[in-house]
Order: structure tokens, then C-alpha cells, then sequence
């Protein structure tokens, strides 16, 4: 062995050592990313164009999108080619949108004369029509309104008229009848002869043979069986629920009848809407001061204070003078109450003065409203509205649109005596307000009754009245009925004058002659000195004379707790005393200005248990209310009725679809 001798040392070459955490040099994060950057860039382009587009739809630039629609293209351009901007309004008037509808139908009803029964065809008219206001061509046909006349008592039970030359009682088309039938059919019913029948003991049948005739029998009831010749079901004498039942003629033959699938939707403005108010000018008549023009236009004493408080600094009411012209913007308050928004007054034109209503109910000098000089000057005395308010009156507009139709005459006061106990008819109608009448038709013959209403309906400000004629069998008493059997004669009146405005509700007030703040235990309505005052249900005069704060007084006592009070009167009725007895709508007085009044007016009180009530928000008892068979019997009835109506082509539909499409042309 060598000592100098090793092995050769290894080539590690020239690399730099390895760090212990790994890392030679910190990152530089400066450094720009050139996905990140692209990505970026891609993403705010996408943004802008879709940003761009949709402001550019919004903004419809007729360059990129397509045109406007040709009709209002037409509608918006002037002559030159240029594009005629409106002025802005200063506010809609409400339109109202005509709706009318009459059909003619032909329908099976059930007439008695002594035992027997006729069924027969007859015409009958069916109407939906929105509530129009007085024309020209009708003015002289309305009678002028008259409540003693309306809320005369006919109730009274007539005796039904006698068969010429038989004797027999002959009952008006009372009932429909639940099939049709061809030309006239008269069906007597007996009692069955069941003691002519005797028994043989030494007939036997066995069971088959009891099928056999039987299944014999039934195939009689084939589909080509004519309706006439089938057995008689009197539609009222069967409870409607059985297999047989009128209400379902064709079950015996095996056929069922499957209604179409139409739903008939009303139309109807939301109840509590504005937009009963209106906007109208009102010319100064001779003799009027500018509180009368607003008494005329059923504003309260207290908004006509205001108003004249607010234009006493602007112009001199006391100076003006016929020729001059005021403007009027109205509203309708809780309980149907004109809300005076707006007042103007106007000379030749010139725009003297105007307040408007605040928040607080006050008054406050306004700007002159805006109104096209064409519009003034297409307006003359001549053109001024008869009437005093933004709508026509309930009972006008009543007569109008049945005249207009060709509702018979008769039928009409007919339906005003319905709808007497609901409604007020000297309060004014809204936009939208319509009238539906289901009455029978004039027919030639010689032996054919008088036309009756057998459906009314009444809708105002949305809420509906609908009552169905009725003959009730105990008294043969013809009435008329809502959907519960309650009859339309209300227990008692909540108007009872024959004319008047409401001026002052029931609650605290401040007293226009004692100047303090007390509760006001009644209502009042402003009438002209000597207007008759009616009693509101029956009763017995419980007081009559002078008092200190009612003046000429009268106290009507009437059953279950209930008092009536009617103040501030002129005069009472002759005759009339303490202990008398009177009935609903005799006169028991006359409006007059006694006591601590300001001016004639009828304070009405209704006291429950010597309690006062508002008169217009208690609710009433109201007439006979039909219970037991004989509701059951009206429920038929009414069924019937309303299958009819509803069965037939929905006119409350097809009548709004053709207003909506003549809306679009």
C-alpha cells in the first residue's frame, strides 16, 4: 500500500448552493398579466355595448329601432313633418264610458187560471246600460221628482182578475218554466183516482214478469220523445233537489246538460275612487249671490265659508254680476259628500281670482288653472250646464237611460219605487255607474198582462243593488227581494223630504249660531220653505209642538225602540196630533227655518233606546224577510233567474269587449 495513493476527488461543477427555504429572489408583482389583461378588457366591452343598447331601447331611437306604431305617428305629428308635443293638462276630467246592451228573449213561463196551467212563450227584455244624463229628446218626458208620489203604499194585496166568463182566477206569469216548449200548452193536475182501481187477489206476478214491464215501459223515454208530451212537474212544487226536480227536466230521459264554460265579469270603478268629482263652470243667475251658486253645487256651509273668507281679499263677491262665469273642481268625501277642491271666477274671459283646497281643508290663493282659449270661448250662457254639480242627478239619469232603451214607462216608475229605499235620486251619479232591468214585453193579445220587472240592479260607486220580483202565496202580495229574502222596503226612510241637499252630518261641530263646538245629534238637509216633509216609517205621533232649539218639532214612535225627530219645521199637516197614527211617506209637515236656524232646512234625528244614531250609517231593519217554504220558493225563483241571465250571451262581456276594441280603433 501506497501512502500517497487516494481516490479522485468528484466534480461538483459550478452551480451556486442551495438556499435553505428555496426561494432565490423575491417575486416582482409589477408585473402585468397579459390573460388578466385580456380578460379585462373583453369584459368591459361587453358591458358598454349592452348598457349602450339598453339605453338606447329606452330611450326608442327611431334611428336603430324600429317605428312607431302608424296611428301614433299620425296622432303626434304636425303638418311640416315635425313632431307636435302636448301641453300638459292641468287635470282629467272624468269620462264616462257608454256601455249599452238590449236583448230580446223568449221565455217559458207558468200562468194559473183556476186549476189548470198554462205555459207559455213570451218575450222579455233583458238591458245592462251605463247611467247617461238627460237629453234634449226625453227632457219632457221625466216627470219632475216627486216623493210623495214614489213612496205612495202600494203594497196592498189586489185581488187577482177574473176569467172572462168562467169565473176562475187568473194569476200573472208568476213562475218560469224549466223546459221550453212549442206554441201554448194548458196542463190540469187532479188528484189521482186511486178508489177506481180494484184489486184482483187471483193475479199473480212473479218478479220477472214485474221487469219485464217495467223495462217495457221506460223505453218510452227515448231521446225523440217530444218535451211537451212528458208528464207535468210543476217547477214550484218540488223542493229542487230530487231527481225530477223542474230544475232538471231532462233526467228522465237520461241527458245531461252541461253549462258553458263563460265567466261574466261586471265592470266596475274601484270603490273609493276620486273620481266622481268633476270640473264645470257655472254661470251667476240673476237674483243669486256667489253663496247661493255654491249652496246650488251641494257644498257645505262650512267650505263656503272658507271659500269666501279666502276670495274676500281677491275680488269683490258682492259686486259680481250675470255674465260672469265661476268655476268649479269637485271631489266626493266619505259618505258621497261634495269636497269643493278648487274654485275660479271668471269675467268675459278674464281671469279674475282662484283658490284651491289645502291638506287641512282650508282655502288658499291658487295660479290660475290651465284651459285652452278655444275651450272658453266655445263656452256660452247658452252651453252652461242646467245642472248644478259635476254629474246629473240619480233620478234623471234613471229615466234617461231606460227611455233611451225603450223601457215602457210604467216599468220605469216602477224601478224608481224599487230603488226608493236604497238610494238618494237627488244625489249625483259617478263615471261608470249602470243600470241592468230583466223586464217581460207588451204583447198584443187581448188576454196578456201587464209588462212587470222581474230583475233590477242598481250599481253605484261600485257597490250593487239587486232585487227579484216575488208574489208571495199566503197574501198574493207582489214585492221585490234582494238575495237574502229581505224585501226592498226599508223599516224606515233615511232622507225624508221630497228635495234637499245634505249640509250638515252627524257629529261634533262647531254651531253656527251658538259659536262653540257640540255634538250634532242628526243631519240636515237645506230645502226651500215649504217643501213637505214625509214621515220616515210607520208609527204614532209621540210629540208635536214648539221647542226652543228645534222650533216646530214632531216626534214619530215606531216599533222595537226607534224614534224619528224632525225639526225646524214651518208648519205641521192639518189634522195631524198627538197620538195620531201615520204611515211611511205621508206629509207630516213642511221645511221651514224655527228655532235656532240659519235658514230653512229639516233636521232628521233617529234615536234607537233614546240613543241618537247617524241616520246615514244605522243599519235599518228593513221590511218582510222570507223564511221557511216560502224563502225556499223564492230561492227557486231566484235561481232561476239567474241561470237564465247567466246561460244566455254574456252582454256584460260582449259589452266591454266592444267598448275595448271601439277604444283601439
Amino acid at each position: 500500500m501506497h501512502q500517497g495513493a487516494h481516490d479522485e476527488a468528484v466534480d461538483l461543477g459550478s452551480e451556486p448552493p442551495l438556499t435553505v427555504d428555496g426561494e432565490e429572489e423575491q417575486p416582482i408583482r409589477r408585473a402585468v398579466s397579459i390573460r388578466w389583461l385580456t380578460g379585462t378588457v373583453l369584459t368591459g366591452l361587453a358591458s358598454t355595448f349592452l348598457m349602450g343598447g339598453a339605453l338606447m331601447a329606452a330611450l326608442n331611437n327611431p334611428n336603430q329601432f324600429g317605428a312607431s306604431p302608424e296611428s301614433v305617428r299620425t296622432a303626434s305629428s304636425d303638418p311640416s313633418g315635425g313632431i307636435a308635443f302636448g301641453r300638459k293638462g292641468d287635470r282629467m276630467r272624468p269620462t264616462e264610458e257608454a256601455v249599452a246592451s238590449r236583448q230580446v228573449l223568449q221565455v217559458s213561463t207558468v200562468s194559473k187560471q183556476g186549476d189548470r196551467d198554462f205555459i207559455k212563450l213570451r218575450p222579455f227584455a233583458r238591458v245592462i246600460a251605463t247611467l247617461s244624463p238627460p237629453t234634449p229628446e226625453h227632457a219632457d218626458q221625466i216627470p219632475a221628482y216627486d216623493a210623495t208620489r214614489i213612496f205612495a203604499d202600494t203594497s196592498a194585496p189586489e185581488p187577482p182578475a177574473d176569467a172572462e166568463g168562467t169565473g176562475d182566477t187568473v194569476v200573472a206569469d208568476d213562475q218560469f218554466y224549466g223546459a221550453e216548449v212549442d206554441g201554448e200548452v194548458s196542463v190540469e193536475t187532479t188528484d189521482f183516482p186511486a178508489g177506481a182501481m180494484e184489486k184482483n187477489p187471483r193475479i199473480e206476478m212473479s218478479a220477472d214478469d214485474v221487469e219485464a214491464i217495467v223495462r217495457a215501459s221506460a223505453s218510452f223515454g227515448g231521446s225523440e220523445t217530444d218535451m211537451a208530451a212528458l208528464s207535468f212537474i210543476d217547477p214550484g212544487s218540488d223542493s229542487g233537489d230530487g231527481e225530477y226536480s223542474a230544475e232538471d227536466p231532462f233526467s228522465a230521459m237520461g241527458v245531461k246538460i252541461v253549462p258553458e264554460n263563460v265567466s261574466n265579469v261586471a265592470k266596475s270603478d274601484e270603490p273609493g275612487s276620486d273620481e266622481g268629482g268633476g270640473e264645470r263652470f257655472v254661470a251667476v243667475s240673476k237674483g243669486k249671490s256667489f253663496r247661493d251658486l255654491l249652496a246650488d253645487n251641494e257644498i257645505s256651509d262650512a267650505d263656503i265659508d272658507a271659500i269666501v273668507d279666502a276670495l274676500a281679499s281677491l275680488v269683490d263677491l258682492n259686486a259680481m254680476h250675470v255674465g260672469q262665469k265661476v268655476r268649479l273642481a269637485t271631489g266626493f268625501g266619505e259618505g258621497g259628500a261634495v269636497i269643493p277642491l278648487r274654485v275660479s271666477i271668471y269675467e268675459e274671459g278674464a281671469h279674475q281670482a282662484t283658490v284651491a283646497r289645502t291638506d287641512e281643508g282650508g282655502f288658499v290663493r291658487a295660479d290660475e288653472p290651465t284651459l285652452a282659449a278655444s275651450e272658453f270661448a266655445a263656452m256660452s250662457d247658452e252651453e252652461v250646464d242646467t245642472y248644478s254639480g259635476a254629474m246629473p242627478r240619480l233620478y234623471d239619469a234613471l229615466y234617461e237611460t231606460a227611455l233611451e232603451q225603450e223601457v215602457p214607462t210604467p216599468l220605469i216608475e216602477q224601478l224608481v219605487r224599487i230603488f226608493a229605499y236604497d238610494v238618494d235620486f237627488q244625489a249625483r251619479i259617478s263615471p261608470g255607474d249602470t243600470l241592468e232591468v230583466f223586464h217581460s214585453l207588451p204583447e198584443a193579445s187581448e188576454d196578456a198582462g201587464e209588462p212587470e220587472v222581474l230583475f233590477a240592479a242598481l250599481t253605484l260607486n261600485g257597490a250593487t243593488k239587486r232585487f227579484y220580483r216575488f208574489r208571495t202565496p199566503d197574501d198574493s202580495v207582489v214585492d221585490y227581494y234582494d238575495d237574502d229574502g229581505k224585501s226592498a222596503k226599508k223599516f224606515l226612510m233615511r232622507k225624508p223630504v221630497t228635495s234637499g241637499v245634505l249640509r250638515s252630518g252627524f257629529g261634533m261641530r262647531r254651531h253656527p249660531i251658538l259659536k262653540y263646538a257640540r255634538m250634532h245629534t242628526g243631519v240636515d238637509y237645506a230645502a226651500p220653505r215649504g217643501t213637505p216633509i214625509l214621515a220616515a216609517g210607520n208609527g204614532v205621533v209621540e210629540k208635536i209642538g214648539r221647542n226652543s232649539g228645534y222650533g216646530n218639532m214632531i216626534i214619530v214612535r215606531h216599533t222595537n225602540g226607534y224614534e224619528t225627530l224632525y225639526g225646524h219645521q214651518s208648519s205641521f199637516a192639518k189634522g195631524l196630533v198627538q197620538g195620531s197614527r201615520v204611515r211611511q211617506g205621508q206629509v207630516i209637515g213642511y221645511v221651514g227655518s224655527t228655532g235656532l236656524s240659519t235658514g230653512p232646512h229639516l233636521h232628521f234625528e233617529i234615536r234607537v233606546n233614546d240613543k241618537p244614531v247617524d241616520p246615514l250609517r244605522v243599519r235599518l231593519p228593513r221590511g218582510r224577510v222570507l223564511e221557511g217554504d216560502i224563502y225556499a220558493s223564492f230561492e227557486r225563483e231566484r235561481q232561476r233567474i239567474d241561470n237564465l241571465l247567466g246561460n244566455e250571451p254574456g252582454a256584460a262581456t260582449k259589452v266591454a269587449d266592444a267598448a275595448d276594441a271601439a277604444a283601439t280603433e
